[in-house]
């Protein structure tokens, strides 16, 4: 069995380290429907052979750390779906298939199991208490501070008792306290905390903010507004560096950088490298448009090749990232090439915290 400690240590020594890839819009292309409320979270309990099977690809194509398919398994997005009463399975599941694909497919190599957990929620009728369904991209913000910190130790709970290594804390947008909710939830497990930004860089200057950029429109899928005076407010201008400094200050093990464009990867890294001494993870997103759709559209290409993806990680690892993998849209293709281009070991490994 792995253990964090040995990942540390290979860390520590300034081990290249291969994260997984895109788990949602992989299980999106392997034939699971993505629900319009709780995204990939279901297949768990519907698909969960197949979800078993998405973490074996990665394993063959070298991923030393697989992700578990609870992005977004929170209970007010399984609720919204219909799952209220099946939080824990589907929780339970997602570290099953995780477990069960490393016996079959990782021999006696060591793979790890990240336990990943983020804030994409339906947004909630203030007037019903009704969470609603299919509103495209809901952040924690749409939630009070209490609320999403019960659920945020709901499921870290469940993971942490399940079989996780870690935690990958992977919320997005600007919503820093959300992210911070999460992270002190998962460090009250005892187990370590990764923690991912996403980044842009804003149109009219050089500043890297934690937003996404102008061009992702994640509008509502029955036309309600991804903002409303009941939100918790956000600082959605609040540049990256601030966002690092919030965080590191609660002491995670790793921070990284995800779910971003690769041509805006690159300026987002170098201001973690400046904010923050330890070990990072990068993880870009391919830039796809159908991620929120049912089923994904196979002759709709990735922006990027597999070679440019390489070359462009090469890089990162040049900069300082030790830990590199892919998110939405980038596959187990794109696993192999990395895990077999990348170099063994980074020239300085930042082990400070």
């Amino acid at each position: 069995m792995a253990n964090y400690q040995n990942l540390k240590s290979r860390i520590d020594q300034g081990e290249v380290i291969v994260l997984d890839g895109a788990i949602g819009t992989e299980l999106q292309a392997m034939g699971v429907p993505m629900d319009p409320a709780a995204w990939c979270g279901p297949g768990n309990h519907t698909h969960p052979a197949t979800v078993r099977q998405m973490h074996e690809r990665y394993i063959r194509a070298g991923a030393d750390i697989i992700t578990t398919n609870t992005f977004n398994t929170l209970r007010p997005a399984l609720e919204a779906s219909g799952y209220s009463e099946l939080v824990r399975e589907v929780n339970v599941r997602a570290v099953d298939a995780a477990l069960e694909a490393i016996d079959r497919a990782a021999g006696d190599r060591p793979v790890w199991i990240a336990g990943s957990i983020s804030c994409r929620i339906p947004i909630r009728d203030r007037k019903t208490g009704t969470l609603l369904g299919g509103t495209g991209y809901g952040y924690g913000a749409s939630l009070s501070v209490e609320e999403l910190r019960s659920y945020a130790e709901e499921q870290a709970n469940i993971l942490a008792e399940s079989g996780v290594d870690f935690f990958l804390i992977e919320n997005l947008w600007a919503d820093n306290e959300s992210r911070a909710i999460a992270a002190e939830a998962a460090k009250a497990t005892g187990l370590p905390v990764w923690v991912a930004f996403t980044a842009s860089v804003a149109h009219d200057s050089h500043a890297v903010r934690m937003s996404f950029g102008e061009d992702r429109d994640y509008s509502s899928g029955i036309g309600m507004p991804l903002w409303t005076s009941s939100w918790r407010p956000v600082d959605d201008d609040k540049s990256l560096a601030d966002g690092i400094d919030e965080i590191a200050a609660l002491g995670p093990d790793v921070l990284g950088i995800f779910h971003s464009r690769i041509d805006e990867t690159a300026a987002a890294l170098g201001v973690m490298l400046d904010r923050w001494s330890g070990p990072i993870v990068v993880y870009p997103d391919a830039g796809r448009e159908d991620y929120l759709e049912t089923w994904q559209d196979s002759s709709v290409a990735n922006e990027h090749s597999v070679a440019e993806l390489t070359r462009e990680a090469a890089t990162w690892v040049e900069m300082g990232a030790q830990i590199i993998g892919t998110c939405c849209g980038f596959g187990a293709e794109y696993t192999r090439a990395l895990s077999g281009a990348l170099p063994d070991r980074i020239a300085s490994p930042r082990n400070g915290a």
